[in-house]
C-alpha cells in the first residue's frame, strides 16, 4: 500500500504531511508545481525537506508548462460555474495520473474545511482519502503555529497577510482580494488583466455584469471576505 501526502507548500498540507509520516511511517510527499506561485514556495519546500527530513517529489503538467495562464489561453476561459481549469489541469489531472488503485491519499483540509472534504468525497469515490487534520481536530491557525514550532519560516504570502498560499492572483478571489494583489504584485495583476481582455472573460462580476480588472475601482471589495479558498484538487468559485 502506497501512502501519498499531497504537499502544496501551504501550511496545512505541510502539517498533514508531518502527521502522515508519524501515522504511516513510509509515505510519498508529492507537490504539483504551478509556476505562478510565489517563488518563496521553493525556499519553503527546501526548508521543509531539510528540517523535517521528508523528501518532496515535484510533478508538473508539461503540456501547459505548469502555468495557469497557458491553461486559460489554451482552454479559452478563466473559470466557469464549477471552478477554474487551472485546478483541473495543473492539479487534479496530475493527481489522477500519479495515483494508483489502493493508494491512501492524504489531503490537508483543516477542521474549518469539513464541507470541502465532504464535496471531495462525493466527487471522488475512487479515492481512499485520509483527512488527517480534520480527524485530529487541527485548525488552520494551529498549522501556522506548528510550523513555527518546527522551526519553519512561513511562506511569504502568509507573511504578507494572505490567508492562503495560492498563485499570485488566484481567479477564485473577489474584488477586495484582487485590489490587494494590485497593491502587492502589480505586474501579476496587469498580466491577469491582459489575459481577461484577450479571452473577453472577467474574473469578477457584479449585478451589472463583468468587472474587468483594468476597470476595477481600487476601493471596491473586502480583502478578507473576498479571499479565495486554499487551492487543492477541487475548485470552488467565490461567493
Amino acid at each position: 500500500m502506497r501512502v501519498i501526502s499531497w504537499f502544496s507548500c501551504g501550511a496545512a498540507s505541510a502539517i498533514a504531511t508531518v502527521l502522515a509520516a508519524i501515522k504511516y511511517g513510509e509515505i510519498e510527499a508529492v507537490y504539483c508545481r504551478v509556476v505562478e506561485e510565489h517563488e518563496d514556495n521553493l525556499r519553503f519546500l527546501d526548508d521543509f525537506t531539510r528540517i523535517v527530513g521528508i523528501p518532496v517529489k515535484t510533478i508538473i503538467n508539461e503540456k501547459y508548462n505548469g502555468s495557469i495562464h497557458e491553461v486559460f489561453v489554451k482552454r479559452g476561459y478563466i473559470k466557469g460555474r464549477h471552478g477554474s481549469p487551472c485546478t483541473v489541469h495543473l492539479k487534479k489531472d496530475m493527481r489522477k495520473q500519479y495515483q494508483r488503485p489502493g493508494d491512501v491519499q492524504v489531503f490537508g483540509y483543516t477542521v474549518e474545511e469539513q464541507d470541502r472534504a465532504d464535496r471531495f468525497m462525493d466527487s471522488n469515490n475512487d479515492v481512499r482519502e485520509d483527512f488527517i487534520l480534520i480527524d485530529n481536530g487541527v485548525t488552520k491557525q494551529q498549522c501556522y503555529d506548528l510550523l513555527k514550532t518546527l522551526g519553519l519560516k512561513l511562506p511569504v504570502m502568509y507573511q504578507l497577510g494572505y490567508s492562503n498560499n495560492n498563485c499570485i492572483g488566484c481567479v477564485k478571489g473577489g474584488m477586495g482580494y484582487w485590489n490587494q494583489i494590485r497593491r502587492d504584485f502589480p505586474v501579476q495583476f496587469d498580466r491577469m488583466a491582459k489575459v481577461e481582455r484577450v479571452l473577453n472573460h472577467a474574473v469578477n462580476k457584479d449585478k451589472n455584469g463583468p468587472v474587468f480588472l483594468d476597470e476595477l475601482d481600487p476601493s471596491r471589495g473586502n480583502r478578507l471576505q473576498d479571499a479565495p479558498a486554499d487551492c487543492g484538487f477541487t475548485c470552488e468559485s467565490p461567493k
